[in-house]
């Protein structure tokens, strides 16, 4: 899917206020009751959740008033930082197949880098997610009302923002100027992980006869024995709809018809970003990746954790990706 949206055009500011945190590898046993209360309980409703197990430990990104379910110890990487969340409406996707982040660079990713936001993506396999920080929330409105109509969910329901001509050009002159076909080069160094990945999904009225699967590749999981492989695992419930992005080993584990899987799904290749903690102060390292790959095509799913980025994309096109993208880092 290239180009700019063509079928609604609006961008909707969540009501979630988030908190990302990141919780060491050797702890999670001290996590492990107070994160099934929050996300796999019958009575659990989380509003946004999103679990991720990399190498380097678990990133947990909760609502603001779930915090207090998790133990406040040394184990545990909480940034006094409040996050909000940007979705675009699904009526601008056109179709139902999975394209992952390539439908929005163009007009969320790409602004928002030149504005230098920092952002922290998560690609479900219903949406995709764009958190920015609270404080940044006012930058990226005026950033991004060129491409959408801006709505705040006030939880009531959605309200128009309104933006003065004063604003609007404030969001312009931000924008640092670049030109259209030069792309920004890569800074970070990554590398492509052998094992294979999927995006699917399950529908939350079978999760209680799969959550005893579920509970053991949050917690109980084991790294990849052959080397070259990358550890990782991700679970994320919002409003109910409910993602997960695993390696074949662990998609395998799961009954033969439980979980979603799109027709055109070859299987994904993952490709980590960074070889130091990538921190939340910089902008564009998205934009970096994602804007080369969608202008040759290639979707692309994208997954930030609190150290380490996450870029998924097709098996059979990840030769072609990771040649491109090897053209434009800095040696």
């Amino acid at each position: 899917m290239n180009g700019c949206l063509c079928y609604s055009s609006e961008l909707h500011i969540l009501e979630h206020k988030l908190i990302v945190s990141n919780l060491k590898k050797e702890a999670i046993s001290l996590y492990t009751h107070a994160l099934i209360k929050i996300s796999l309980l019958p009575r659990s409703k989380p509003r946004f959740f999103s679990f991720t197990e990399t190498r380097d430990g678990y990133t947990i990104i909760v609502e603001d008033d779930l915090c207090k379910e998790l133990p406040h110890t040394e184990s545990i990487d909480m940034p006094d930082l409040v996050w909000r969340v940007l979705s675009v409406s699904a009526g601008a996707y056109g179709n139902n197949q999975l394209t992952g982040i390539s439908r929005i660079v163009k007009t969320v990713i790409t602004p928002l880098a030149d504005c230098k936001v920092s952002v922290l993506v998560i690609s479900t396999y219903q949406s995709d997610f764009v958190l920015v920080k609270e404080v940044d929330l006012d930058t990226a409105i005026k950033c991004l009302a060129r491409n959408y109509k801006i709505f705040k969910d006030s939880g009531s329901g959605l309200e128009p923002v309104i933006l003065s001509i004063g604003d609007r050009m404030d969001g312009m002159t931000k924008m640092i100027e670049r030109k259209a076909d030069k792309h920004r080069p890569i800074v970070h160094p990554f590398t492509c992980a052998k094992n294979r990945f999927h995006v699917t999904s399950l529908d939350c009225r079978i999760l209680p006869s799969l959550t005893s699967i579920l509970i053991d590749l949050m917690f109980y999981s084991n790294s990849p024995e052959d080397q070259g492989c990358e550890s990782f695992f991700h679970l994320s419930i919002v409003e109910g709809d409910i993602s997960l992005v695993l390696d074949s080993e662990a998609l395998s584990r799961f009954p033969k018809g439980s979980l979603y899987t799109n027709t055109h799904d070859e299987g994904w290749k993952m490709i980590r970003v960074g070889d130091t903690p990538l921190g939340f102060e910089e902008s564009g390292i998205v934009a970096q990746l994602s804007e080369p790959l969608t202008g040759v095509s290639t979707r692309t799913f994208y997954i930030g954790t609190f150290f380490y980025d996450h870029l998924l994309v097709p098996e059979s096109e990840v030769e072609k990706a990771t040649e491109l993208l090897s053209s434009l880092q800095v040696r």
